[in-house]
């Protein structure tokens, strides 16, 4: 061979190699530390100190105070209650400090605090498009000025309250309408507001059952309201119940008996889960009747309870003053994966 023909050779499969290279596809840079994985929300000790948040990778490797450690030993604040990951923000809702402190949702970097007079007593933060709504019970005691604020996330301000029933909670996000659970605060309430988010204002008030405690909608569209019943300690101890909504309309409500309070109600898939009584149940969507039989293996008096991807996310609270301890199940067999330990009152659970 020539030294022509070796370098004609030469410069071929150097062009193929290219050819080949500009097929391969481009891999993103990380965008943070906490891209892969979930987080736990724990409240932290009720009359003082700290929440904190915890995060597990896709390696199950665990981390805590994640949030402190990324913000100069920042404490996060006290009572932290729910978290809702949007675009590239976290709202973290912070009930007794009256905050929601915003953070890139990959490094946790504090990016601003939203508060004020129309931040009272926040509960749950969702979002649409470039406004978030954030559910307020005000003063506890007064069960006539609950509200959800309105934010602008463009400059993470208070844009506007919209007024609704007592004891405003969790709220789905379904189209152009928000529906919130009105569990009735430190009372009992028994209705679903729906809010328009091209107007922001109440629209409606669906009556479910006393006490919604979860929300959820399946894959057709419809809300699915797990209502736990008035306790018996009210002195007008009321059935829990599993109510079905199609648009704006109750189309079907299947009774616990009395004594029976669930809670807990979460959707993966096609099936429902909730707890009662220490026992976890599921159901299919399609279902008509209530499922009495209790899923084996998945046993707890969970503080929190969340499915996804075909496993069941639990935690427990312990004794309220220690550390706690997340368990999770895989749903197709119903046998424990793996635990691990959490902070102190594991209130809530948030995927990337």
């Amino acid at each position: 061979m020539n030294k022509l023909t070796k370098l004609l050779s030469t410069i071929t499969i150097l062009l193929l190699l290219q050819s080949c290279g500009d097929d391969l596809p481009v891999e993103n840079p990380p965008r943070g530390d906490y891209e892969h994985g979930y987080f736990i929300v724990n409240e932290g000790p009720f009359s003082n100190g700290s929440g904190t948040l915890t995060f597990v990778d896709n390696d199950q490797e665990v981390y805590q105070n994640v949030y402190k450690s990324v913000n100069d030993n920042e404490d996060l604040g006290n009572i932290a209650q729910s978290m809702y990951l949007h675009s590239n923000s976290a709202f973290i809702v912070v009930n007794n400090s009256h905050q929601i402190i915003v953070t890139d949702r990959y490094t946790m970097a504090k990016i601003a605090v939203i508060e004020g007079t129309n931040i009272n007593n926040p509960r749950f933060f969702v979002a649409v498009g470039n406004t978030g709504y954030v559910s307020n019970w005000g003063n506890a005691t007064d069960p006539t000025d609950d509200f959800i604020s309105i934010i602008n996330l463009e400059t993470n301000t208070i844009s506007g309250t919209i007024e609704v029933g007592e004891g405003p909670e969790d709220m789905l996000v379904v189209g152009d309408k928000i529906y919130v659970n009105l569990q009735g605060g430190y009372n009992q309430n028994n209705k679903v507001a729906v809010i328009e988010t091209a107007s922001n204002t109440l629209s409606t008030s669906i009556v479910v059952g006393d006490v919604p405690n979860s929300i959820v909608k399946d894959s057709n569209g419809n809300i699915w309201v797990l209502c736990g019943g008035k306790p018996n300690w009210t002195g007008s101890e009321s059935v829990g119940k599993l109510v079905k909504i199609v648009g704006q309309s109750v189309e079907t409500t299947l009774d616990f008996a009395l004594g029976d309070h669930p809670e807990h109600l979460s959707i993966d898939g096609g099936k429902l889960y909730y707890n009662l009584s220490g026992k976890v149940r599921g159901l299919s969507t399609n279902d008509t009747m209530l499922n009495t039989d209790e899923m084996p293996g998945l046993d707890g008096n969970y503080y929190a309870m969340k499915a996804e991807n075909g496993m069941l996310y639990t935690t427990n609270a312990a004794d309220f003053a220690s550390e706690g301890t997340l368990s999770v199940f895989d749903l197709s067999t119903s046998t424990l994966s793996y635990s691990l330990s959490t902070g102190i009152i594991p209130t809530f659970i948030s995927f990337q």
